[in-house]
């Protein structure tokens, strides 16, 4: 079990860099094209990667957040029930966001297959290529969804507390 948690952990640290150097190139290339805006200047491409950072970053926030037990939960109700039936809800929280994760999975490859070969333009790649992330983020909400279930039945994270509180 403590096996699993460093690997979930793991796997959350790297996907929250790749979303940090995603966010870097983001904020560089708006710094940029809003610098570059008085001299009537523009770069080629940059628009197009601009929404891959952003559709990237976006969809992959959402897989780490479901590690960080950071997913909206609305918990007035919930932690005021015995913890047993706390627990139980919790777990069939994350089972239904695992199902709707996989879900998506499962109809992005027709959604892929149909525009994803539409070229991208000014690259000349297959949108194929950008889309993927969303099986690939979708599939990460279900592997975090489930060794969190895993972990929580186990004993192996702390139940006190479910939800992240607010700040």
């Amino acid at each position: 079990m403590k096996q699993l948690a460093a690997l979930e952990a793991g796997l959350a640290r790297l996907i929250e860099n790749v979303m940090i150097v995603l966010f870097t190139v983001f904020l560089v290339i708006v710094v940029t094209k809003v610098l570059m805006r008085p001299f009537d200047a523009a770069i080629y491409g940059v628009d197009e990667l601009v929404k891959i950072a952003f559709l990237t970053t976006s969809a992959l926030g959402g897989a780490v957040a479901i590690s960080r037990r950071e997913h909206i939960a609305i918990t007035v109700f919930i932690e005021a029930l015995p913890r047993g039936v706390t627990l139980a809800f919790y777990i069939l929280g994350l089972a239904l966001v695992a199902v709707m994760n996989g879900a998506l999975v499962y109809l992005s490859f027709d959604w892929i297959a149909g525009p994803g070969r539409n070229i991208w333009q000014p690259f000349g790649m297959p949108q194929a290529y950008v889309f993927v992330v969303v099986p690939i983020s979708c599939g990460l909400g279900v592997l975090f969804s489930l060794v969190k279930i895993v972990l929580a039945l186990g004993g192996e994270i702390e139940t006190d507390r479910l939800w992240m509180p607010e700040d």
